[in-house]
Order: C-alpha cells, then structure tokens, then sequence
C-alpha cells in the first residue's frame, strides 16, 4: 500500500509540474499573441481578408489552450498537445513580427526622410601635390555660381572655412573659367557640384586626365529645391505615372543634381494589372522647363536643376502629368539583382554583344546574368546601331525581369531581407510609406500577376547647340513627334480605369 501511495504521489507531482509549465506556456502564447496583433494591426499591411480569420484562428486557439491549462484536472495528453501547438504558434508570430518590423523599419528610413543633399567635389591639378583638403590651407578656391541655388553661398563658404584653415571661396558666373583653371594651374582649386561636374566631363571628355578629386562633400539641403510633395492619390487603385530616373553617378550617395541617364515614365493601373514603360533617351532635343531660347538634352536637366527639373521637362515634352518619381543610382541595380538570385536578359541582336566592362558577354538569345552584368546590360549602348535608344530598350527589359523575378511568391519571402538590404539608401523618392505600405496590402490581397508593355520615343540624330552650353555643337537626338504622340496615347490608354 505504502508503494501504490508513493507512486500515486510521483504521478501527481508529475502532472502539477505539466499543469504549471502549461500555464506559463499559456502566459507566454498570449503575450506573443497580443504583440504580434497589435504589431500586425498598426502595420496596415495585411488584407482583412487574412487579417480577420488569422486573428479569429489564433483567439479560438487561445481559449481552447486556456480552457485546458485551467481547468481543475486536466488530461496530460492534451496539455502536451497544446504546449507543442502553442509553440509551433509562437515560433511563426515571433518570425512574422521580426518581417514585419524589418520591412516598417526598411519604410521608415527609406520613406520618411525628407532630407535632401547636394554632393560638392573639391578638384585640384593632376600634378598638384595636394591629397587632402588640409593642403589646401589659405587657398582661394573657385567654384561656380549655380543657376539653381541649393546652397546658399554663405552656408557653402562657412562649410569649407571650416573644413580648410583659412580658405576662401571665390564665386563666379561663367563654368569655364571655375573648370579650366585647374587643369592650366598646379596650385590652384575648385569646390564644384557633383551634378555640374558630371554635366561638364559628359561634353569635355578629356577634363578627367587632367584634374583629381581630393576630396567629396554630402551637404544637407535645407529645404526642397522645388515643390516635389506627392499628390494625394491612392496609388493601390488609382491608375498613376511614375518617373523613373536613373543616375550614373560617380559618387556613392545620392546627390539632388546629376545628370539624368535613365528617363522612363511608367503607366500603372492596378486596377487593370497593367503597365506601360516608355523609354525617353537621354539625348533627346527638348526646351527645358523655365528656359527660353536654345533647347537642350533631357540629360541636362537632371544636372542642372535635378529631378524636379527633369520631372516638370518631361511634363512639357509628352503633355502628361507625372504622380511620383524614383530617382535611382545604376548601381542600385547590381544590389537588387544580386538580391534575387540573378536575373534573365535576351540579347535579341544575331551576334554577340561584349559590354564596356568586358567581363560581361551577352550571346544572342537568353543570358543568366548577376547584378554586375545586370548592370553592364543596362549601360551599354556602344555595341548597338541605334545606341542610346537600343540602351532604352535594355533598360526596361532589366525593369521586366526583376519585376517578373520579384513578383515570384518564393524568391520574395525567401530572399526578403536581402532585396530590402540592397534597396537601403540607394534612391530617393517622393512615393510615401503609405502608398508603399497601400501597393503590398493590395498585391497580397489578390496576388494577381500584372501585364508589362514597352514602347520608346525614337528620333534622328543630329548636331546642335544647347542651352547649357551655346558655345559647342553636341549630338542631340531630334524626336520624332510621331513616336512622342503615340506613346502619349498609349500612356492614356493604360490610365483608363
């Protein structure tokens, strides 16, 4: 009798140690639970179409669990059960929450930040001996009076006075003479913006042999050049166009003028499914925005006066009002590509094409490139008879495949936090979290696949002056208006609701 009691006793001590490892269980699950809810809840992300029925699942679980850790004498059995289940349960909320807090994390930095910079380079002789800034101690510098005021010339000179003992800057008005005295003068230096610099090496290809950069300054902008606040349109269901601009930029930051390589106007109806690119090559003979007399490349205006100029160029020159813009660094698309585990690109041209940089060779047919090549795909245009419209044409094509690859329900989750590493301070934009965070509640709601079309404003090469520089004949490309009205149409076409 006395064993049978001692037995019966171990068995109740037991099941206490399970009843009470069960109800912590219980404590824990519906902390998690509460978190990952109101987590979920804030984040607006989910579709109330799994919102409600997860939320449902997990509150009847919950009570179940609660109703069996609670009870009097409750079964070992089920306890168990429960305590796994629970586990399992956790476990997914905790991972789900982390997702979720990475990607708001990812919004927050990459959206709310309405801080813009100008990007200045300090140049100085090939043969100068100045490597740094501090060489330059008591120096006059020169820099250009820009046409478009980002920095105040009060804010630039404290800026570089405090950076080089005793320097002075000297400003003046004509380009030339602030680029030319460097490459003339060993002792001598200019403080010139990274968007004005780039404009005048594209048409002085030499410039660079004869001058380095010792140093590159990120200079807060205070304020926007421009009024560049988005409209208040929904972007999940209201037909939109998007400004998709491209850098190539020499400087890893992404300064507010550069010029503008990459111009393309995405038509998006989400209502359709449906998306139209239009490629405008960077050499088109177009009159900038607020200018009179000579026209100009489009190219131009990203240097100049940056996206808002390009922007409201574009607006003129296709008679189409634009909702957003993005405004990207070409390499931002090696990161993305790589991201992604690679992408396809189809070389269509009947020989094989050798990139600038020349360990990317593209067959014709289809090519599995990885974000290097992805790139040299994007930038090539010398291998082609058409150049920078074939250039157009590659550059929607890479647009295409990542969205195509994207898109794709398990390269998403499974590469996830890698394509929002590569995304992180590599553009600038004027779409908000709440259009980002409307477009994904939309996309995971029905999961649709969307329609890609692809058309490209075509045009005659010419020779010509410009309106950022009368004194040299440059090659412009003369658009053809047919080509212009056309893609117009198409663009209103795709935004019919």
């Amino acid at each position: 009798m006395a064993k049978q009691t001692k037995i019966t006793t171990k068995n109740i001590k037991t099941e206490n140690k399970i009843n009470l490892i069960s109800r912590i269980f219980l404590g824990i699950f519906a902390l998690i639970f509460a978190i990952f809810i109101f987590r979920i809840a804030l984040s607006n992300i989910l579709p109330a179409k799994f919102f409600w029925p997860v939320l449902l699942i997990l509150i009847a679980f919950l009570g179940l669990f609660a109703f069996s850790a609670l009870k009097r004498n409750p079964k070992k059995s089920s306890l168990i059960f429960f305590d796994i289940i629970a586990v399992i349960l956790s476990a997914g909320m905790i991972f789900t929450g982390l997702k979720i807090n990475e990607f708001s994390s990812f919004i927050n930095r990459n959206f709310e930040d309405n801080k813009t910079y100008a990007i200045y380079n300090l140049i100085v002789n090939k043969e100068s001996s100045a490597n740094n800034p501090t060489e330059l101690k008591n120096k006059e510098i020169f820099t250009y009076e820009e046409p478009v005021k980002e920095i105040s010339n009060t804010k630039l000179t404290n800026f570089i006075e405090d950076r080089i003992p005793g320097a002075s800057l000297e400003f003046k008005d004509d380009l030339a003479t602030v680029m030319e005295r460097e490459t003339k003068l060993t002792d001598a230096a200019a403080l010139v913006n990274n968007g004005t610099y780039e404009s005048y090496i594209s048409v002085n290809s030499r410039y660079e042999e004869q001058i380095k950069i010792i140093a590159t300054y990120k200079i807060e902008i205070d304020g926007k050049v421009e009024d560049e606040v988005a409209t208040s349109t929904n972007l999940s269901n209201t037909p939109f166009i998007l400004y998709i601009n491209g850098i190539d930029t020499r400087t890893d930051a992404m300064p507010t003028r550069s010029l503008a390589d990459v111009n393309i106007l995405a038509a998006v109806n989400p209502n359709t499914k449906k998306i139209l690119l239009v490629a405008i090559p960077r050499d088109t003979y177009v009159q900038l925005a607020d200018t009179t007399g000579l026209m100009d490349k489009l190219t131009h205006a990203g240097s100049r006066g940056g996206v808002a100029l390009s922007e409201k160029t574009i607006e003129n020159f296709m008679g189409v009002e634009i909702d957003r813009y993005i405004r990207v660094n070409f390499n931002f698309v090696k990161g993305l590509v790589d991201s992604i585990g690679g992408i396809t690109v189809t070389n269509y041209e009947n020989y094989t094409v050798t990139a600038a940089d020349k360990a990317c060779v593209f067959t014709p047919g289809d090519n599995q490139v990885d974000g290097r090549c992805a790139l040299a795909f994007a930038r090539e245009r010398k291998s082609y008879s058409t150049g920078d419209r074939h250039r157009g044409e590659n550059q929607e094509q890479v647009i295409e495949r990542i969205l195509d690859k994207v898109s794709q329900d398990s390269n998403l989750i499974k590469n996830y936090s890698a394509i929002l590493s590569s995304l992180n301070d590599s553009f600038d934009t004027n779409i908000t979290a709440g259009d980002i965070t409307a477009i994904v509640r939309m996309q995971l709601d029905d999961m649709s696949s969307w329609t890609v079309e692809k058309y490209n404003v075509n045009g005659t090469g010419a020779m010509a002056q410009t309106y950022s520089y009368p004194n040299q004949n440059l090659y412009v490309m003369m658009p053809d208006v047919t080509t212009v009205a056309t893609a117009k149409d198409k663009i209103n076409s795709i935004l019919e609701k």
